[in-house]
C-alpha cells in the first residue's frame, strides 16, 4: 500500500513539473520597443512555464541598478507591473512605467512574492527583441574606421538617403532615441520610403575633426554604392542630428558641397568645431532647419541663432529657426537641469514626434 501510494505522489509531481515548467526549461524573451525615451521594455515573454490560476500584476515587483550616460556608476530603480496573463506555452508579464533605457539596466529581479517559482532575474533573460532597431544592418568600411548601422526598404525605386549622426557618446544609436529609427517605422516607410545610415562613432574618434572627415568619406562612399546599385536618389540625400550629430551634419555638407539636399540639426554643438562654425557661409544654397530649447544647459541656443544669422546673411533663404520655450520643453517631456536625465538639451523630445520636420526635409531635392 505504501509503495502504491509513493507511485502516486511522484506521478502528481511529475504531473506537476510538466504543468508548471521549471526555472531551467523556460526561456525568456525581453520585449522593447525604441520610444521618444528611448528603448523600454513592453513585455516579458516567458515560455516553458505554466502560470498558475490566480496570480495577480499585484504579486510582482521589479527591482535593479541601471547605468546612464557618460558612467557605468549605477543608480537604483523600481517599478511595478501592469499585468501578467498566460499565453501559448507561458505566460507573458508587462512593466508599469518601467524608469530606465533597458539598454542601460545591469541587473534586475522580477519577483513573485505568491509563488517565487515565477521569479527570474536579468540573466535569464536569453533575448532581446527590438522592432525596427533590428531591421538595421551593420556595415563596416576599415580605410574609413567607418561603422554604420543602415536600414534599407523593400523598394524596386531608388529612395531619399537620411544619413543621422547621434550626439557624443550616445553610441547606442538606435535605442537612445528615436533620431535614427523613427524614419525606418513602419508608418514612416508607408508614407516615405527611405534608406537610413546611422554611423556610430566612438568617443575618441568624434573628438577629431580629422577623423570625423575620414568616417563622413565612408558614409558618402556607401552612399554613392547605393546610388550606382539604383537604390538611392542622388538629389535627395538628408543630414540630420541632434548635438554633435547636428555638428556633423553641417560638417558632412561642407565636405561634400553639392551633395545634401537638406539639413536638420537639433541643438548642433557647432561651438565644439571653429572651423564648421566658419565655413557655415558655404552653405547658402543648403535648405537648413535648426531647433533648440531656449534655455538648452549644454549648448547654448545663441549658437544655434548665430549659426541662422550667419546662413541668413550669406544669403541663404532657406533657413528656419525653432527655438523652443520652456513650456514647450516641458510639454514634451523635459526637466530643466543638465544634471537630468532628460534635460532641455534634449530637443528631439519635441522634435521628432512633430511630423511637419520630417515632411519640411522630405520635400527638399537638390536639382
Amino acid at each position: 500500500m505504501l509503495k502504491i501510494l509513493l507511485c502516486m505522489l511522484a506521478a502528481a509531481a511529475l504531473t506537476a513539473q510538466a504543468a508548471t515548467g521549471t526555472a531551467e526549461s523556460r526561456e525568456i524573451t525581453a520585449e522593447t520597443e525604441v520610444t521618444k525615451w528611448g528603448q523600454m521594455p513592453v513585455a516579458f515573454e516567458v515560455k516553458g512555464q505554466a502560470l498558475p490560476e490566480g496570480v495577480q500584476a499585484g504579486d510582482f515587483t521589479i527591482t535593479g541598478e541601471a547605468a546612464s550616460w557618460g558612467t557605468e556608476a549605477t543608480r537604483p530603480f523600481s517599478c511595478g507591473v501592469k499585468s501578467v496573463s498566460a499565453a501559448d506555452d507561458g505566460w507573458t508579464l508587462v512593466p508599469d512605467a518601467f524608469p530606465e533605457k533597458y539598454f542601460y539596466v545591469r541587473k534586475m529581479e522580477v519577483t513573485c512574492t505568491s509563488h517565487p517559482e515565477l521569479s527570474f532575474s536579468l540573466e535569464d533573460i536569453g533575448r532581446t527583441v527590438t522592432p525596427v532597431a533590428d531591421d538595421f544592418e551593420t556595415v563596416e568600411d576599415p580605410e574609413f574606421h567607418m561603422k554604420a548601422r543602415v536600414f534599407m526598404p523593400e523598394t524596386g525605386e531608388p529612395c531619399p538617403v537620411v544619413i543621422v549622426f547621434h550626439g557624443y557618446g550616445d553610441t547606442e544609436n538606435l535605442l537612445t532615441y528615436r533620431t535614427a529609427a523613427a524614419w525606418a517605422e513602419p508608418s514612416f516607410q508607408a508614407k516615405h520610403p527611405c534608406i537610413v545610415i546611422a554611423p556610430v562613432i566612438d568617443n575618441m574618434l568624434y573628438g577629431s575633426e580629422y577623423a570625423r572627415a575620414s568616417i563622413m568619406k565612408g558614409v558618402m562612399k556607401l552612399a554613392d554604392r547605393l546610388i550606382e546599385e539604383g537604390k538611392a536618389d542622388p538629389g535627395r540625400i538628408y543630414a540630420m542630428g541632434n548635438s554633435f550629430g547636428g555638428m556633423s551634419s553641417f560638417e558632412l555638407a561642407e565636405l561634400f558641397p553639392g551633395r545634401i539636399a537638406g539639413i536638420l540639426a537639433l541643438c548642433p554643438a557647432l561651438n565644439y568645431s571653429p572651423q564648421g562654425m566658419k565655413r557655415l557661409p558655404e552653405l547658402a544654397d543648403v535648405p537648413v532647419f535648426i531647433a533648440q530649447a531656449e534655455n538648452d544647459e549644454t549648448i547654448s541656443s545663441e549658437v544655434g541663432k548665430t549659426a541662422a544669422k550667419m546662413l541668413e546673411d550669406a544669403g541663404n533663404t532657406q533657413v528656419r529657426l525653432k527655438i523652443y520655450s520652456d513650456g514647450e520643453m516641458e510639454a514634451a517631456g523635459a526637466k530643466l537641469g543638465f544634471e537630468e536625465t532628460y534635460s532641455f538639451h534634449h530637443v528631439e523630445l519635441a522634435v521628432m514626434e512633430d511630423d511637419s520636420y520630417a515632411e519640411w526635409l522630405f520635400s527638399q531635392k537638390r536639382p
